[in-house]
């Protein structure tokens, strides 16, 4: 097996790596303080259960009939009140004892929705008593059936204030995962950082929502997130000088070392229109389109280089490299086996506002300035018809 690595290289100033959790120095981290707002819903909910006619419930981990669970493992009952109203009964075990002999139903109508008071037990023991939200719709599908489901969400968030230079913004941490814990899970499962950039008071546009290993960029400077306590009242933030690199502007300075260990450089990238695929082994959409990008290398071979990154975790870098081999990727390919935490996929997988999303597909044109970032499009249109500018344009 071939060594892999990686170095990024951005000026004298990540030399030291301070941008980097674990490799900061405390005078450039710095904590705000989060209070629990109780009483804010969330943009996002997990099923719980779901229904279509005529077939019976399907539940969450289910062990009886009309019993399940709720994200956490909170045990949860739903029957039906009678045939006619299509109302239903809901048990949670709201005192978190994990039994609902103790616990009084509600009654929730179609297209409504009812707020419960639930005992979370924290990793490190202690108790929370925070409320969540099941809403229950009652809409025909596309076939015209009646489809009832049951969405389970938090109904909190921290909030605090991000206070940079002269510049102050509302900060917000969510718990995608509802299970009453602000962790990384939260993270890997979407966008969990809001920053109210425009100041209107609320969280809202693509924008504000950021996933917690992006940059977060405000007010003339860059932040990672370094930490965050798992009740929700504090996170402690990184100032770094990884920058999101801008379309239309030069790429910035990094070398790569390849699986075959040759060195590439960002200087280097020039004289032709080169062609950055990130991908991982997970992601099914970036595999299923490498006999795209094969065909794309053919017909452009004399004009386009293509450089892949992979942005696995080191446990599935194997898997990564047999993917390689089953597909014959010729191309050159870089595995750092750092995930999300690799400097280089923090910076460019959230160019044109991707939040770290792949496939990622970033065109760089023969003077070395970034033209394109984003998905290809449906069979790669979009990133074919952007190569093809690229070199009617240098004709």
């Amino acid at each position: 097996m071939h060594r892999i690595g990686i170095n990024i290289i951005l000026g004298a100033a990540l030399l030291s790596m301070l941008s980097l959790p674990g490799f900061a120095q405390e005078a450039n981290r710095f904590t705000i303080s989060l209070k629990l707002n109780l009483n804010s819903g969330q943009f996002s909910g997990q099923v719980i259960a779901s229904r279509r006619y005529p077939k019976d419930f399907s539940y969450t981990s289910p062990t009886t009939s009309g019993l399940g669970q709720a994200p956490g493992g909170v045990p949860i009952k739903i029957q039906p009140v009678d045939k006619l109203t299509f109302a239903y009964r809901i048990w949670v075990d709201s005192d978190g004892n994990r039994s609902l002999d103790n616990d009084t139903p509600q009654v929730v109508a179609p297209n409504s929705s009812i707020t419960i008071q639930v005992v979370r037990r924290l990793s490190d023991g202690r108790r929370l008593l925070l409320p969540y939200t099941i809403n229950y719709s009652r809409e025909p599908d596309q076939n015209g059936q009646p489809r009832e489901l049951f969405l389970w969400s938090p109904h909190y968030r921290a909030e605090g204030s991000l206070k940079i230079k002269n510049c102050e913004a509302l900060f917000v941490l969510l718990d995608l995962s509802s299970d009453g814990q602000f962790d990384a899970e939260d993270s890997a499962r979407g966008t969990n950082i809001g920053l109210d950039r425009d100041g209107d008071g609320r969280i809202w546009g693509a924008d504000e929502y950021l996933k917690g290993e992006q940059i977060i960029e405000y007010c003339g400077e860059a932040f990672l997130i370094n930490s965050f306590a798992i009740d929700g009242t504090a996170i402690t933030l990184t100032k770094t000088d990884l920058q999101v690199p801008k379309l239309g502007s030069q790429l910035p300075a990094f070398s790569l070392t390849t699986l075959e260990g040759t060195k590439l450089e960002s200087k280097d990238l020039r004289n032709k229109v080169h062609l950055l695929d990130f991908w991982a082994s997970w992601c099914k959409p970036c595999v299923e389109k490498f006999s795209l990008v094969k065909k794309l290398a053919d017909e452009f071979k004399d004009s386009v280089s293509i450089i892949a990154i992979n942005v696995d975790e080191a446990d599935r870098l194997p898997l990564g490299q047999q993917i390689i081999k089953d597909h014959r990727l010729p191309w050159p390919h870089v595995m750092s086996g750092r995930g999300e935490a690799d400097p280089l996929w923090k910076m460019f997988g959230a160019m044109g506002g991707n939040r770290l999303m792949i496939p990622l597909y970033v065109l760089v044109d023969s003077e070395g300035r970034l033209t394109y970032a984003g998905n290809g499009g449906e069979g790669l249109l979009d990133l074919r018809n952007e190569i093809e500018k690229l070199l009617e344009k240098g004709k």
